[in-house]
């Protein structure tokens, strides 16, 4: 798994800061603000870091099959919500002075339908700043000629520098990552941001060298100089330049057949 971008940590902070208001006004239904407040603390924390292990499965373990990706995050989202209110109910019970005991499994699950709900939100929102799509969309032309890069592989690609624009050629891309509402080229000495998806480059590239080794990373495998591992699935990929990425355990037979390259 790569590093987590800055632009993820601003989402996911501000998101749970918003989602903490709300549930400090939703808590005010007990009719006491202390222990209203007192759950408005430990509930986004909870959902902070339940949801950070949810971004990690997503880019270790979602599959690539559009039809499953939907069922993925929503089993997720429910698995996340029943977890937090396994632990979020008993000491709200606890703060209002109730016995545990009569707490039933029914007021466990109605209580984590809004984290449900906020997990679901949450993942399709972090799909979005991700820059890749939940469903795959059709590829953003572009090539001179005009005709869509889903069939016709890319040739060049027009980036800017300091208010200049420059074609940079796939041959020159060690690999390519996604950040956000943008994607990273990178060669073996530079590094350009394009507005896109990941995935719309992918299919651009059409079929060649470039290869999908994680969900926000694409790599020339022309430009492979050596690769260690596995550890628990996932190679480390030396590129030209001495550029390292990671790949995901879903990839591990792409990869493994990439080591004759590293030879």
């Amino acid at each position: 798994m790569t590093a987590p971008k800055k632009g993820f940590w601003v989402f996911h902070s501000i998101f749970w800061t918003v989602a903490g208001l709300a549930l400090f006004l939703y808590g005010l239904r007990y009719g006491h603000w202390e222990i209203a407040l007192i759950r408005n603390i430990y509930s986004p924390l909870l959902g902070f870091g339940v949801s950070f292990v949810m971004s990690v499965l997503y880019a270790e373990r979602m599959p690539q099959r559009n039809a499953y990706r939907l069922l993925f995050v929503l089993a997720a989202s429910v698995v996340g919500a029943l977890l937090s209110a396994l632990i979020v109910n008993p000491i709200t019970y606890g703060l209002l002075g109730q016995d545990l005991r009569v707490m039933t499994a029914g007021q466990i699950f109605t209580d984590g339908l809004y984290f449900a709900l906020f997990y679901l939100v949450w993942s399709l929102l972090y799909f979005q700043i991700s820059g890749v799509p939940l469903f795959g969309q059709a590829a953003t032309p572009d090539v001179a000629s005009g005709a869509p890069p889903d069939t016709l592989p890319l040739e060049a690609i027009t980036v800017t520098r300091e208010g200049a624009k420059l074609k940079l050629h796939p041959r020159d891309i060690t690999h390519i990552e996604a950040n956000g509402d943008y994607v990273e080229f990178f060669t073996a000495t530079e590094k350009y941001f394009k507005q896109g998806t990941i995935g719309s480059y992918e299919r651009a590239l059409g079929a060649g060298p470039f290869l999908r080794i994680h969900r926000s990373i694409l790599i020339n495998s022309e430009k492979i100089t050596a690769i260690t591992g596995p550890q628990k699935g996932q190679y480390w990929i030396k590129l030209e330049g001495d550029r390292e990425v990671r790949s995901s355990r879903n990839a591990q037979t792409l990869v493994e057949g990439l080591l004759p390259k590293a030879e």
